[in-house]
């Protein structure tokens, strides 16, 4: 016997259990504040903006679940070198580790990341933006 998509659905319904939409599946998986500056939240985002001198781009998320994130990416850090102004960024090729969920503006996100670059396997932590808002 050869059971539809809508069919199983509607079996499932009627007997009780609940079936989540691929929408509410990702709504579990925490996301990141893309810009410092803003409250803007995006889960597996390209490009995010931690901090003023700092950005990743080229992110390729690996893994997302719903207390942990991978990826690979490219870390930009402004060298400052003469001045901020100049924008001279140092591009560095990094493995990414999200962990740490907390509430920013009443959504999930990661509120730290673990960044270890390819070559020399230098490891940092950085906090990552999190806004306080009443739910």
């Amino acid at each position: 016997m050869k059971l539809t998509h809508a069919a199983v659905a509607a079996a499932l319904v009627l007997t009780g259990v609940a079936v989540a939409s691929p929408a509410q599946a990702a709504a579990a998986k925490p996301g990141v504040v893309v810009d410092y500056a803003y409250h803007k939240v995006q889960v597996k985002p390209a490009t995010f903006y931690p901090y003023k001198d700092l950005y990743f781009s080229s992110v390729k998320w690996t893994s997302l679940g719903t207390g942990t994130g991978s990826a690979t990416a490219v870390q930009n850090i402004n060298t400052c070198e003469p001045s901020c102004a100049d924008a001279n960024y140092r591009r560095t090729e990094v493995k990414l580790s999200f962990s740490t969920v907390k509430l920013s503006d009443c959504k999930r996100v990661f509120s730290k990341v673990k960044v270890t670059e390819v070559k020399s396997k230098k490891v940092r932590t950085y906090a990552l933006p999190v806004f306080k808002k009443s739910c």
